[in-house]
């Protein structure tokens, strides 16, 4: 499994979007939002633990504005499947969760 160190190899670009997030095999998602994304992976909040390992299913919000290019003409993925590289209890709000997936 990858650590923290190799998640900030590559640029990060900021953009709070809705979306569902679930296990890859759970047919229903839960409510989260991205914080910021990079070519490699996505850094997110969501109301569901995930566990470290686990691969899930990640997909933006219809109607969000992720259609928009940010500054540096980079996109955020509209679907993706990825794995859980760590998931920490969200400080802020403890009823959430921090969460940082590497892309498949």
């Amino acid at each position: 499994m990858s650590n923290a160190h190799e998640i900030s190899q590559t640029s990060r670009y900021t953009i709070e979007v809705p979306m569902f997030s679930s296990y890859s095999n759970m047919p229903v998602g839960t409510s989260a939002r991205t914080i910021n994304f990079s070519q490699d992976g996505m850094y997110f909040v969501s109301d569901m633990e995930f566990q470290p390992g686990s691969t899930v299913l990640i997909q933006t919000k219809n109607g969000s504005p992720h259609h928009k290019k940010s500054k540096n003409s980079k996109r955020l993925r509209q679907v993706t499947v990825a794995e859980v590289l760590w998931c920490r209890q969200y400080t802020e709000n403890p009823t959430y969760y921090q969460v940082w997936v590497k892309y498949y």
